[in-house]
């Protein structure tokens, strides 16, 4: 968990900025589907890695926050087998909590409309997240001892 923390937190803050304020393309949102394999501990990790790197990212307390707790939504959701089914819809809910969450807080922190920051969120993270689908299989199939098959 801590090391996926870190990985989160270190990429967005080396990225810092494209990763924080107008432009948040946040290449670290290909993490969003690994709770998918990797349950509860990767879900905190989201939620913590965010928390560390929205404290570098000037915004205050509101954002440490709330993108934070969006994140570890995200998580939960995908983890949990009655709301993401199948390995494919691991990018469906860190796209759209994230996508629609973050504008809707940063409209006030930033002063710039929802309709301005809205598209440019849930791109970046309908992008970041189904490449993460694509990294995540691949983890996966590449560490049979961790993850064994499924029957």
């Amino acid at each position: 968990m801590a090391i996926m923390a870190a990985l989160y937190a270190a990429v967005t803050i080396a990225l810092g900025s494209i990763s924080y304020g107008i432009i948040n393309l946040r290449v670290s949102d290909v993490l969003l589907p690994f709770p998918y394999i990797l349950g509860w501990p990767m879900a905190v990790a989201l939620f913590l890695g965010c928390a560390v790197a929205n404290v570098f990212g000037g915004l205050g307390p509101l954002d440490i926050l709330l993108g934070s707790l969006l994140n570890l939504a995200a998580g939960v959701l995908v983890m949990n087998r009655k709301t993401c089914p199948h390995w494919a819809l691991a990018w469906l809910y860190p796209t759209l909590i994230v996508g629609l969450g973050v504008p809707a807080y940063l409209q006030f922190l930033l002063y710039t409309p929802f309709v301005v920051l809205f598209p440019e969120v849930l791109a970046s993270t309908a992008l970041w997240s189904a490449i993460g689908v694509i990294v995540m299989q691949a983890v996966e199939r590449a560490l049979p001892d961790i993850f064994p098959p499924k029957d």
